[in-house]
């Protein structure tokens, strides 16, 4: 058997594989043990589980999830007042996309509309298996598309909701997935006063000796970080990452906002960006002598930074590195828009419409001229 929550218009949540044995016994109902599957999710318990009706007053003593989470708590009707703790001194989570396990204290008291939410998860170590090059990030809090706009609907839930909770790790997570392979701390706080946004609060510290392929050669990353410190969609970058030649080191940071970021390159001995590219592409100094300074940029530079933004799971779909510390980076809206943000001397955006595979157009603003251009692309 099967239940289904329809959420919205859209949204249908399922419940799967339900099997359950249950005793009444007065005022009181015994769940003797359950299995059920909810977002691909397996949920047990071989242990009983225990509600009771006194007067107006629902008391949970205990109820069991996995047979290792602790509900206990209480709530009455007539007041519309209660409080429910959720304990676990080692919860197992195993999932398609995580393996983990937590240590888990959270007390949530509700009064009312009001719904309050504090306490703390430990992370006791586990393997990350989500893919991270299918997160994306918003390409820019200034443009607005006006079909996905809607019109927001009222969520007394939400809008009575606060929360406090801090997530740590005890030991590291371990993310190893294609080309990449890394371990991380977490130290958040996810933060939400009553009529406000969610936030989320803290840092993703990326362990010293991670790394990943590209192009057959392994990078190394330094200590790195991923900051929060709001929207968790908007995340701050601070990312080094080096590789090793025969004659040099070159270290390659990764700055900034997720949506815009910046990118430098470096090395020991010093060598200028079209060298540091020619070895990474070509184990030599010498292919900067043979291609442009822009050729260089167009087939390496923006490439890497592409593959290594998309292991960190920030999608770009244009990004060329210029001349000096020019560089664009684009998102695309549709199979045939994309919207590009040049960050030069003077900064402009522009918007690229590709009739086909040979005739596009590009409209370009910046604070001081605006410009159209059709560009017309030729096989030699």
């Amino acid at each position: 058997p099967k239940i289904m929550y329809q959420a919205d218009r859209i949204t249908e949540h399922y419940v799967n594989d339900i099997d359950l044995a249950v005793n009444l016994e007065d005022q009181k109902v015994v769940l003797k043990r359950y299995t059920l599957t909810y977002a691909d999710q397996k949920l047990f318990s071989i242990k009983p589980s225990t509600v009771s009706f006194e007067d107006t007053t629902i008391n949970i003593a205990p109820l069991w999830l996995n047979d290792q989470l602790k509900v206990e708590g209480e709530y009455d009707l007539k007041a519309r007042k209660g409080m429910i703790d959720a304990k676990a001194e080692k919860l197992h989570i195993a999932h398609e996309i995580v393996d983990l396990d937590s240590n888990i204290d959270i007390k949530t008291i509700l009064d009312g509309n009001k719904t309050s939410v504090n306490g703390k998860v430990i992370l006791l170590g586990g393997n990350i298996h989500y893919d991270l090059s299918q997160k994306t990030f918003a390409s820019d809090s200034d443009i607005i598309i006006v079909q996905d706009i809607k019109e927001k609907k009222e969520n007394p839930f939400m809008d009575n909701l606060s929360t406090s909770v801090q997530i740590k790790t005890e030991k590291p997570l371990i993310y190893k997935k294609g080309d990449i392979n890394i371990k991380a701390d977490v130290d958040l706080s996810v933060y939400k006063a009553e009529k406000s946004e969610l936030m989320v609060l803290g840092s993703v510290e990326i362990l010293k000796g991670g790394s990943y392929s590209f192009e057959g050669k392994e990078f190394v990353l330094d200590k790195s970080y991923v900051h929060f410190t709001g929207n968790p969609n908007k995340p701050l970058l601070e990312v080094s990452v080096g590789y090793k030649s025969l004659n040099h080191l070159i270290t390659i940071m990764i700055t900034g906002s997720a949506d815009s970021p910046n990118i430098n390159f470096s090395s020991k001995p010093s060598l200028s960006k079209e060298q540091i590219l020619s070895i990474i592409l070509f184990d030599s100094e010498g292919g900067a002598g043979t291609n442009s300074g822009e050729d260089m940029m167009k087939m390496m530079g923006g490439a890497m930074a592409k593959s290594a933004l998309s292991n960190l799971g920030v999608q770009l779909d244009h990004l060329v590195l210029g001349e000096g510390n020019s560089v664009e980076v684009g998102k695309k809206l549709t199979d045939d828009i994309t919207i590009i943000y040049v960050n030069d001397e003077i900064s402009s955006v522009k918007l690229k419409y590709e009739h086909n595979k040979r005739t596009e157009s590009v409209i370009e603003m910046n604070e001081v001229s605006q410009s159209y251009d059709i560009i017309y692309k030729r096989d030699y």
